[in-house]
């Protein structure tokens, strides 16, 4: 019966638009079994995948037939059913080879586009169709498309909807490699093994920063790059790539996922030392902050209440929400930090990262299962009533700590510690209440910390030179 197929070669998943008779046309049916076969992609034993049609046509777009039902007949539109398709391909944490074996007609170009790497026949053709048909493009093409031509020529392509050929294809850099026809399913299957053999995380985290790329900020990308790279060095791959060159022989990666760190972590890299004048006023000197968190903890009750709506319907926490909501939790904990004595500094009032001793380092918005989602007030009360606990010990360890530090000008490094590990559990459980993980807060005492002792600038080792400026 016509639909989608999908073989397997060792780590390798073939996914094989299969309705010839109709030009591979996407229908219900096809639609139905393409949501399967990108949902059994996600098994870890693949390491890579190949979508590929059958016969001499690739995907010739949406079957005219589905396009004419009424909306009542229908449990998601065409539109909105490649778009699932086109997020399917670009959140699996595996590379995902096209391999254009005919023409690639409107839908089919999205999901051309979709793909990682592209090789074509030397048959291939692809021709965008959506202006012709009076109307817009879909799936995601208009993006994924100006990434790969720029706006200018994106758009007068989008809109003549003219063919191009797969040299042209070639030409503009919308396919990496062309191959005779009869070659396609053998270089396909090679190409796709080369890259299962690669470090399957460090690939996909490739991606994904790929992706974020195209709107982030410099410095948000580079924080993205960090926290992908601590987590890759925890990687059994990374270690097996160190063994390999210390033994002088080729990596043997299995693509297994670094070891489960949690997505919410305390970094501490202050001093232990407190200036005793602003521990003695310190109560007055966080009055402000204490105004300011508490509009954001009513405006995060807005919030939270509109990333639970999104996130049921998708699956996870729109980038926006997350990211704001990341920001009130960040900045809490900056407050938090500095009232009970854990870092010395004044803390801004804006909760970026990276700008406070005490930080709190959040993970990329990742898909959470929507039954936790619709159940996650209930699902978080063992953990916040343990937070709660752990928030008396917290304050109680503070007063003894603001005494320590009238006495002593530092704080003792044992309260300090006590005092992270509760804040770190609090963040960790407010982060999966306001739907910024979907991983449950941990009492580990290694999971979620990182401790760097920062200088210490009233030290006289550290201290700047004033003879040289006054030179």
């Amino acid at each position: 019966m016509a639909g989608v197929e999908t073989t397997r070669d060792g780590a390798v998943l073939i996914i094989r638009l299969a309705r010839p008779g109709a030009s591979n046309a996407l229908d219900a049916r096809m639609h139905a079994d393409l949501e399967a076969a990108l949902e059994r992609a996600r098994d870890p034993e693949v390491r890579a995948v190949v979508l590929t049609g059958e016969g001499d046509v690739f995907c010739s777009g949406h079957d005219p037939a589905e396009l004419e039902r009424k909306p009542y007949e229908l449990s998601a539109t065409p539109a909105e059913r490649l778009g699932r398709h086109v997020l399917a391909l670009r959140s699996l944490e595996k590379p995902v080879l096209a391999a254009v074996n005919g023409a690639a007609v409107g839908a089919g170009v999205a999901l051309v586009l979709a793909c990682d790497i592209r090789l074509a026949a030397e048959s291939a053709s692809f021709e965008p169709g959506f202006a012709a048909a009076g109307l817009a493009p879909e799936g995601g093409t208009g993006w994924l498309l100006r990434r790969s031509l720029g706006g200018a020529r994106a758009f007068e392509w989008l809109v003549t909807g003219h063919r191009i050929t797969a040299t042209e294809a070639l030409e503009q850099g919308l396919v990496s490699e062309l191959v005779p026809a009869g070659k396609l399913a053998e270089r396909a299957a090679e190409v796709a093994r080369v890259f299962a053999a690669m470090p399957t995380r460090a690939v996909w985290e490739t991606k994904r920063l790929l992706d974020a790329a195209e709107t982030s900020t410099l410095a948000d990308q580079l924080g993205r790059e960090a926290f992908a790279q601590a987590d890759l060095l925890r990687s059994p791959d990374a270690a097996e790539a160190a063994a390999a060159d210390r033994e002088g022989r080729e990596p043997r990666f299995g693509g297994a996922p670094p070891e489960a760190e949690h997505p919410i972590r305390l970094a501490v890299r202050d001093d232990l030392r407190r200036w005793r004048l602003t521990v003695l006023l310190r109560w007055v000197l966080v009055v402000p902050h204490a105004l300011v968190a508490t509009g954001w903890v009513y405006l995060a009750q807005l919030v939270v209440i509109a990333a639970w709506f999104a996130a049921l319907v998708r699956g996870r926490v729109p980038d926006g929400l997350h990211a704001w909501l990341g920001r009130a939790l960040r900045y809490s904990v900056h407050v938090t930090a500095y009232a009970s004595l854990v870092a010395d500094p004044f803390p801004g009032f804006r909760g970026w990262p990276g700008t406070y001793p005490v930080d709190l380092e959040l993970a990329p918005p990742t898909r959470q299962s929507r039954w936790t989602i619709a159940f996650r007030l209930v699902l978080a009360v063992p953990a916040l009533v343990l937070s709660g606990v752990l928030s008396w010990i917290h304050w109680l360890v503070a007063l003894v700590a603001w005494l320590a530090a009238l006495a002593l000008g530092r704080v003792p490094r044992g309260m300090r510690d006590l005092m992270a590990y509760c804040l770190r559990y609090q963040a960790q459980t407010y982060g999966y209440v306001l739907l910024l993980t979907g991983r449950y807060p941990s009492l580990a005492s290694g999971s979620g910390f990182q401790f760097e002792e920062g200088p210490d600038v009233r030290d006289e080792r550290h201290a700047p030179d004033l003879r040289d400026v006054s030179r």
